[in-house]
């Protein structure tokens, strides 16, 4: 009996501690997911810091939509293309989207090969956090900009400093 009761008392001081690496893997696991998460955010700010930020009031003031479905569309509508492509051949506009994490997108929007003699480029960054329960609809809360100039004239490298 007494070798019976022993033996029971190692098994649920086993399966004890087998709940308890359990119990300890899951709250690992969601703080893990959760400094994701706060990483992403981090990531977003210290991005921002080398861009000059737009206010965001002026933006809509002026009637652009800050809103919608698709944060490309919504970046498209606010920064368009110009309404006549450079003749020179050097004009190129990219426009990306990173999803950072389902309910946070960024859109970066490049224009190279400016006709202007000291600033080669303009960059855009809007940042979108989603505003439905499905990702659906989206908010632009943030945007910035940045210059990249050519040789002599300011940096060649995407900065937030106007060229000269």
């Amino acid at each position: 009996m007494f070798i019976l009761t022993r033996a029971k008392l190692i098994v649920d001081f086993m399966m004890n501690k087998y709940k308890r690496y359990l119990v300890f893997l899951a709250l690992f696991g969601t703080l893990t997911l959760a400094g994701c998460s706060a990483d992403a955010d981090v990531k977003a700010v210290k991005e921002r810091e080398s861009y000059n930020s737009i206010d965001l009031n002026k933006l809509s003031s002026q009637g652009v939509s800050l809103t919608g479905s698709d944060p490309k569309e919504i970046a498209i509508g606010v920064f368009p293309p110009p309404d006549e492509e450079p003749q020179e051949g050097n004009f190129k506009r990219d426009v990306t989207v990173e999803a950072v994490k389902p309910t946070f997108k960024t859109v970066i929007i490049t224009q190279t090969g400016l006709l202007d003699d000291s600033l080669n480029g303009i960059r855009h960054r809007a940042d979108f956090e989603s505003s439905g329960a499905d990702n659906n609809s989206w908010t632009m809360v943030w945007v910035g900009k940045q210059y990249k100039c050519y040789p002599g004239r300011g940096s060649q490298d995407w900065s937030k400093e106007l060229c000269s």
